[in-house]
């Protein structure tokens, strides 16, 4: 990214000048643990931590400025670094993003979505790259201060910058949208991820259609016609703007602008074929899973958003890989094979995996290593019940469960008259962990899913996988 001058810094944040020692930064960093060398060190404060405990050892870091709301905390830094007092140093972040993007000549695309939002983000950025200059939030940096933050990183010979954009709680999404300003938004689908915090499905839906209602009016909006919340805000938006800034896709409305099915479908790979804007085309995708033909078909329609012509998106789908945790693929010691998707988990992608292991044909045993779906609230025992009767279906011949709903995950089991081996516990043990790995032989296949803080990857570990990588 560019330098960031504190002339821009004051502007952007109406923020007041208390020690001037460096008038040029590299950016802007809130991890005092990290190397801020010539940094804004932002001392962001939240529920369980402050950042105004760490400016010290942010300047220890490297850290060449401080932005600051609590003045009494800063003591005899300002001697070391430049130091700002703004009212609130979220809002100042915000502000920031908000400002360089303003500057910015790249196409900004923002998409929400209660699945697939990440990995859309990364197909979107992977289709681009061959054609356009692409910067995109790293991980799911997709939050109050990870949006601005990846604002703040945008280079000024990018062309297009893809923000994802999520939510726990309504008004978030307007929140986000009027700090990025995207020229292109994008609802992968709605769910029942985080429905703890909203209550019911609708009110997921609506805080979804955010993204779509507050975006200015001459913005491009991508529409998903294969689900239904996502097909009544085209329904709605189709009375508002004009078709041409409209855009669809579908597996199966012959009028989307984006028509794709799978034509084969493997443990490495899938093909993929239909139409794109009318062009026909076929494609083989180094990834897993029935699931991310949505959100292929959404990076293709993105991609017709930002000017590719149908022949370009096509070839950039083959560049589409999935991340560290998102229908990884992985192979282990023994022979066997691995799908690990534990990045996270709700009711809608479980179903979606179990799905695609009802398709899959094995020489081998399907074994199926499942984690606590978080953020259900009251309805988690049923749901984890509900996971249970249709993993119990689903063709394995063993399965394991931890989390606090296993007793949920028994019962489910019971009610479908699975046979098969099991083995629960209410957290990760060695114990379950040998025992899947001394289980394996060639040819079987293992499938790992759960949120993120049920720490799967402990169950990869003992089976020596040759090619994992690193969270």
């Amino acid at each position: 990214m560019s330098d960031l001058s504190l002339d821009f810094i004051l502007k952007a944040t109406g923020g007041k000048l208390l020690s001037e020692k460096a008038k040029s930064f590299r950016g802007v960093g809130t991890d005092s643990r990290a190397d801020l060398s010539g940094q804004i060190f932002v001392a962001l404060a939240g529920e369980n931590f402050d950042g105004h405990g760490f400016l010290a050892a942010a300047v220890e870091k490297g850290a060449s400025a401080l932005l600051v709301h609590d003045e009494s905390k800063v003591g005899a830094l300002g001697d070391r670094a430049t130091v700002i007092r703004v009212p609130d140093t979220l809002k100042a972040l915000q502000a920031m993003g908000r400002a360089v993007r303003l500057q910015s000549k790249a196409l900004v695309i923002g998409l929400t979505g209660s699945n697939g939002k990440t990995t859309t983000k990364e197909f979107i950025a992977a289709t681009l790259a061959p054609f356009k200059k692409v910067h995109a939030s790293k991980g799911s940096f997709n939050n109050h201060w990870g949006v601005p933050f990846t604002l703040l990183q945008l280079e000024p010979e990018k062309e297009v910058a893809v923000i994802e954009m999520g939510m726990n709680h309504a008004g978030e999404i307007t929140e986000l949208v009027s700090i990025a300003e995207p020229d292109v938004v994008l609802c992968t689908m709605v769910g029942r991820a985080h429905v703890e915090h909203f209550g019911s499905i609708e009110k997921i839906a609506a805080a979804k259609e955010e993204i779509y209602e507050t975006a200015k009016p001459e913005a491009i909006r991508i529409y998903n016609l294969d689900n239904p919340w996502t097909k009544k805000m085209f329904e709605k938006a189709s009375q508002r703007f004009p078709r041409s800034r409209l855009l669809t896709f579908s597996s199966v409305e012959a009028g989307a602008d984006v028509l794709l099915r799978i034509a084969r479908l493997g443990m490495r790979e899938m093909v993929i074929e239909g139409q794109i804007a009318g062009e026909v085309g076929r494609v083989e995708v180094q990834v897993f899973g029935a699931q991310n033909l949505v959100n292929l078909m959404a990076a293709a329609a993105a991609g017709l958003a930002a000017g590719l012509k149908p022949a370009q998106i096509w070839q950039g789908l083959a560049e589409c890989r999935t991340a560290w945790g998102r229908n990884q693929f992985v192979r282990l010691k023994s022979g066997a094979e691995m799908i690990f998707d534990a990045y996270n988990a709700n009711p809608d992608s479980m179903a979606a995996l179990l799905d695609n292991m009802k398709l899959l044909e094995s020489k081998g045993k399907k074994i199926g290593v499942f984690g606590q779906m978080l953020e259900l609230g009251e309805t988690s025992p049923q749901l984890h019940e509900e996971l249970a009767r249709h993993a119990g279906v689903a063709g394995f011949d063993q399965l394991f469960f931890i989390g606090a709903d296993e007793k949920s995950f028994r019962q489910g089991l019971e009610g479908v008259g699975y046979k098969g081996e099991l083995h629960t516990g209410r957290d990760y043990s060695d114990s379950l962990g040998k025992t899947l790995a001394g289980s394996l032989k060639p040819d079987d296949i293992v499938v790992v899913k759960g949120s993120r803080g049920t720490k799967l990857e402990r169950f990869v570990e003992p089976c020596e996988p040759l090619d994992f990588g690193k969270k």
